[in-house]
């Protein structure tokens, strides 16, 4: 069977806001911040904040039939986006730009923005790999849409 190329463009028909928040009773339990439409979604944006008064490392997975697939980790700096001093935590790009990612594993867009897709049935995922302190938060927000 011959390749047939998509030439009709498609766009997110339902924007969504994924949220997630890891707790200390948490410990290193996955954590769904984007769960994919019926016909997959693009992810926009996946951010991080915290309260933690100290630096956590926060792993983003993709997981298919109850299988985790790595992406990378990334550290969140204490108090990221809850202080002046230390702002908010971009995942995607800064997993984009890390030497964990070969060049080029995340796409950029029109607009100069890495994204990600991830098919129907998959969920985007984080976790602390080490357990978040006493009455801390690490927040993740994500901006996608279903295709």
């Amino acid at each position: 069977m011959p390749f047939t190329q998509n030439l009709a463009p498609t766009f997110v028909k339902q924007p969504r806001r994924g949220l997630a928040q890891i707790a200390n009773a948490d410990g290193s339990s996955q954590k769904t911040v984007v769960t994919a439409g019926g016909n997959g979604s693009k992810v926009l944006s996946l951010y991080a904040t915290s309260t933690d008064t100290s630096a956590r490392d926060v792993q983003i997975a993709i997981v298919r039939s109850a299988t985790t697939y790595i992406l990378g980790t990334v550290s969140v700096p204490a108090n990221s986006g809850n202080t002046n001093s230390a702002p908010t935590v971009d995942l995607l790009q800064t997993l984009a730009s890390s030497p964990q990612l070969p060049a080029g594993m995340l796409p950029i867009d029109n607009d100069g923005q890495h994204f990600l897709f991830v098919e129907s049935g998959d969920t985007l995922v984080v976790l602390a790999l080490t357990t978040v302190t006493s009455g801390k938060i690490v927040s993740v927000h994500s901006d996608y849409g279903d295709l």
